[in-house]
């Protein structure tokens, strides 16, 4: 059994509020964790309105399972939020 763990840093380049940073937050959360099973937390950055830190972790069955995982959550990021991924590190443990 390994543990894949993300922290991603998301520029919105658009929000003017907390408000348009929490209507991201919300769908791409509920999104990742209704698709993948996993759990997805804000960890950093909640008073800047225009940047979104999330923690992300998923237990997986190989290394393989892993990367297939994180390529998958990538891909979901990529293509149902409206921000910039500014920074990506992952680690399976």
């Amino acid at each position: 059994m390994r543990v894949l763990i993300v922290e991603v840093v998301i520029h919105l380049p658009w929000s003017t509020s907390l408000k348009d940073k929490r209507k991201v937050r919300y769908g791409l959360i509920d999104r990742l964790t209704r698709r993948h099973r996993i759990s997805v937390k804000e960890v950093d950055c909640q008073d800047a309105q225009q940047t979104l830190c999330l923690g992300i972790a998923g237990v997986v069955l190989s290394e393989a399972g892993g990367r297939e995982l994180e390529q998958s959550i990538l891909n979901t990021i990529e293509n149902h939020c409206e921000g910039e991924i500014r920074d990506w590190n992952a680690e399976i443990i």
